[in-house]
C-alpha cells in the first residue's frame, strides 16, 4: 500500500480490494483510503478520520463510515460521517450523527436503514441513518457498549451484545433489545464474545436471523463458536472443538470469524504467537442445518517476517488478503498489540493450490506446514498477475466456412445448455475453445450480428437466472442469488440488476 496503516477496514468490492481509514505510524488517525486495481494501489482522500469508527455496507454497494476517535492515541469521540462510492472512488458527506461516538458498530437493515450502537468512555445510545433522512436518535443505552455485535433477531427486534461496555468492563451475559428490555444469557456469562471490529454482520450470517460468533471461555484459553438464531444463543454443534493448542503444544489465539455462505463454510483466523505461525480453521457447517455436527480442517503456516496483526479478508476460492495492520509483541499470549507500529505490506494466503483465476493476484510460497490434509496453505506477497497474449483476430479457413449467424446461435445454445454464465470467471476464450474457434472472431460476430458484447450477453443471462431464483426461492439471501447466478460479488449483481430492470433486487422481488 502507499501508506502504513492499522485498525482500518479492508473490504472487497467487485474485483477491487479497498482499505478505509485507520491510523498510521505514531498512532495518528489517517484521512485516506486506498484501492487496488491493475496491480497498483491508488490513494483517495477522505473527509474525516475514522480511527475506531463504524462501517456499514449499504445495499447499493457503497460504504457508510462514521465517528471514531477525535485525536491521536484513540482519544475522544467524533461526529462526522461519509459515504464511499466504489464506482467513482470518492467520498461524500453523510451528515452529522446524533451523538459523537468512538468504537461503535452498525448494521444495515432490509429496508436500507442503518442502526448504529456503541461508544467509548461516553454515554451510549442507538440511532438510525437513512439516505432520505440522515441520522435520527433512537434511545439511550445504559451502561452501553463498545464495539458490540448488532444483529437483527426478527423483523421487529435488534439485539446488542459483546465483550465490553463503554468503559471496558464485562457485561456479564447482558443482551440488549433495542426499544425493549435487556436479558441475561447464561451462555454469555461462561463464554465471552470476541471483538467484532473488523467484520460486518453480513460476514457472520449463515441464514435469515442466524449468525455465528467466535467466543473465548472466561476461565481459560479455549475458544468456541456461538450460534445466534432469532435471538436464541447456543453452542454450534461441532465434531471436535477449536483446538486450544497447536501441533507443538503452544497456545493458539483465535481472532476473527468469516462465513462463506455459498460454500457453507466458516473460516476462523488465529495465530500461535510462540511459534509465530498463522492458523486457519475451515469448518463445514452444512450438516448443522439438519441437526448434525460441523466438521473441521486446520491449516498452519510459518509467518513471514514482520507480518502484522489484522483481519485477512476472505476472497473466492479459499484465499485471503491481509492488507496492512499493527505490530505485535512476539511470544505474548494473549497477543499484545503495538499500535504505534503500522505496516503497508500486503500478503495473500492460499488454502488451495494457486490458480490464475478471480482477482488479479497471486503469491510466492514462503513457508508451509500442513496438518490433517494434503491441502497447502500458501503465504506470499501481493504481485500483479501476467496477462495472456491477445489472439490475432484473423479467422481460420474453417471459421470462414461457417455461417456466422449459425455460429452466434451455437454460442447462445452452448451458454444456455451448459449454463456457462454461472461461472464467475467465464471468459470469451472459454467459449471460443468450446467451439474450436478464435476468441476475437467470436467477439466481432457477437457485436456485429447480435448487437451486444460478450460481457453484456453474459450479464443478461445472469440477470434472467437471478430473476428465476428470486421467483422460485423467495427466501434465498440476495448474496446467495448473486453467487448462484455467476456474479463476482453482490455489488456487481445489485448494479447490473438495477441497470437492467430499473429496480433493486429487493424492489423487483416485492413486485412479484
Amino acid at each position: 500500500m502507499n501508506e502504513p496503516r492499522g485498525n482500518h477496514r479492508t473490504v472487497v468490492i467487485g474485483d477491487e480490494i479497498v482499505v478505509l481509514g485507520g491510523h498510521t505510524e505514531g498512532f495518528k488517525p489517517i484521512e485516506t483510503a486506498e484501492y487496488f486495481v491493475d496491480g497498483v494501489w491508488h490513494t483517495v482522500p477522505m473527509l474525516y478520520p475514522h480511527l475506531n469508527g463504524f462501517a456499514a455496507q449499504l445495499q447499493d454497494g457503497s460504504i457508510l463510515l462514521g465517528g471514531g476517535s477525535a485525536e491521536a492515541f484513540g482519544i475522544g469521540q467524533s461526529w462526522g460521517a461519509e459515504i464511499y462510492d466504489p464506482a467513482s472512488h470518492s467520498f461524500s458527506a453523510a451528515g452529522i450523527m446524533s451523538a459523537k461516538r468512538a468504537m461503535p458498530s452498525a448494521v444495515t437493515l432490509p429496508d436500507g436503514k442503518v442502526v448504529i450502537v456503541g461508544n467509548w468512555h461516553a454515554p451510549d445510545s442507538y440511532e438510525f441513518w437513512s439516505a432520505e433522512g440522515g441520522f435520527a436518535p433512537g434511545g439511550p443505552l445504559s451502561p452501553g457498549w463498545a464495539e458490540p455485535f448488532v444483529l437483527p433477531a426478527s423483523q421487529d427486534d435488534i439485539i446488542v451484545f459483546g465483550p465490553w461496555d463503554t468503559v471496558g468492563n464485562s457485561p456479564a451475559g447482558r443482551v440488549d433489545h433495542l426499544g425493549g428490555e435487556a436479558e441475561f444469557v447464561p451462555l454469555l456469562e461462561e463464554w465471552e464474545p470476541i471483538c467484532n471490529y473488523y467484520v460486518f454482520p453480513e460476514d457472520i450470517q449463515i441464514a435469515e436471523y442466524t449468525y455465528l460468533v467466535p467466543a473465548s471461555i472466561r476461565s481459560g484459553n479455549e475458544c468456541t463458536i456461538i450460534k445466534v438464531a432469532s435471538g436464541e444463543f447456543s453452542l454450534l454443534e461441532m465434531a471436535e472443538p477449536l483446538p486450544a493448542k497447536g501441533p507443538d503444544g503452544t497456545p493458539i489465539e483465535w481472532l476473527h470469524l468469516q462465513v462463506d455462505r455459498p460454500s457453507r463454510l466458516i473460516w476462523v483466523q488465529g495465530m500461535d504467537p510462540e511459534t509465530e505461525r498463522i492458523c486457519m480453521a475451515r469448518i463445514s457447517y452444512d450438516a448443522t442445518l439438519d441437526g448434525g455436527k460441523a466438521t473441521s480442517t486446520y491449516y498452519f503456516a510459518e509467518m513471514p517476517d514482520d507480518i502484522p496483526i489484522n483481519l485477512a479478508r476472505l476472497l473466492p476460492g479459499g484465499r485471503f488478503v491481509l492488507a496492512g495492520g499493527t505490530g505485535w509483541k512476539k511470544g505474548t499470549f494473549p497477543v499484545e498489540g503495538d499500535f504505534f507500529k503500522t505496516y503497508s505490506t500486503v500478503f495473500m494466503l492460499h488454502t488451495e493450490p494457486m490458480q490464475e483465476a478471480g482477482l488479479p493476484l497471486w503469491a510466492l510460497l514462503v513457508g508451509i506446514l500442513v496438518v490433517g490434509v494434503g491441502v497447502l496453505l500458501f503465504v506470499g506477497a501481493l504481485r500483479r498477475k501476467g496477462r495472456e497474449p491477445e489472439a490475432s483476430g484473423v479467422p481460420s479457413a474453417a471459421e470462414e466456412s461457417k455461417d456466422p449467424r449459425n455460429l452466434v446461435e451455437e454460442i447462445s445454445t452452448l451458454i444456455e445448455e451448459k449454463e456457462l454464465f454461472r461461472r464467475k470467471n467465464l471468459r470469451i476464450t472459454d467459449v471460443a475453445s468450446e467451439l474450436a474457434t478464435n476468441k476475437t472472431y467470436v467477439s466481432v460476430l457477437l457485436n456485429n450480428l447480435s448487437g451486444e458484447s460478450f460481457s453484456k450477453m453474459i450479464t443478461r443471462y445472469r440477470i434472467d437466472y437471478a430473476k428465476k431464483l428470486l421467483r422460485e426461492h423467495p427466501d434465498m439471501l440476495l448474496d446467495e442469488v448473486a453467487d448462484e447466478s455467476g456474479f463476482s460479488s453482490y455489488t456487481t449483481f445489485f448494479r447490473s440488476f438495477k441497470t437492467a430492470t430499473g429496480l433493486s433486487p429487493q424492489e423487483w422481488k416485492r413486485q412479484q
